[in-house]
């Protein structure tokens, strides 16, 4: 089975977590609601990845970066069981604007107590940012 490996970026600013939506012309998950990941390159290591793809998507700088956990999950993409390797991280990031890459055509900054009005956030992703919410209450 084929295997890929992300990182992810959980990012708050006070009391909200940055959510980005991608674009509807996007093959994976058109018009989702997610955090800031994407894949791993051969040769670079998870907190490479994790700020290359920060950067990448919303031109926001990893400051400090704290393991969340790794879990893995199978999914069928492009027609193809995979299984997906997630490394999530609470991330402190640069205070510049959020400018977004063409894969995603719109971000918000939510409050927690309106995640739920993200319907299409996936059980994974709440994971995380509950994860992150966790860590950040206990630091």
């Amino acid at each position: 089975m084929p295997e890929r490996t992300i990182a992810r970026a959980v990012v708050f600013r006070g009391d909200r977590v940055l959510l980005i939506r991608r674009s509807p012309n996007q093959r994976i998950a058109p018009g989702v609601w997610q955090c800031p990941a994407g894949r791993q390159e051969p040769g670079e290591s998870i907190e490479e990845t994790l700020a290359r793809e920060l950067h990448e998507e919303t031109a926001l700088d990893v400051i400090e970066a704290t393991p969340l956990g790794t879990t893995s999950t199978e999914f069928v993409t492009e027609g193809v069981p995979t299984t997906w390797h997630q490394h999530s991280f609470l991330v402190t990031a640069s205070e510049s604007e959020v400018m977004l890459s063409s894969e995603h055509d719109d971000y918000r900054w939510v409050p927690l107590d309106e995640l739920d009005e993200f319907a299409e956030l996936t059980e994974w992703v709440r994971a995380v940012i509950d994860r992150a919410t966790a860590a950040r209450a206990e630091s």
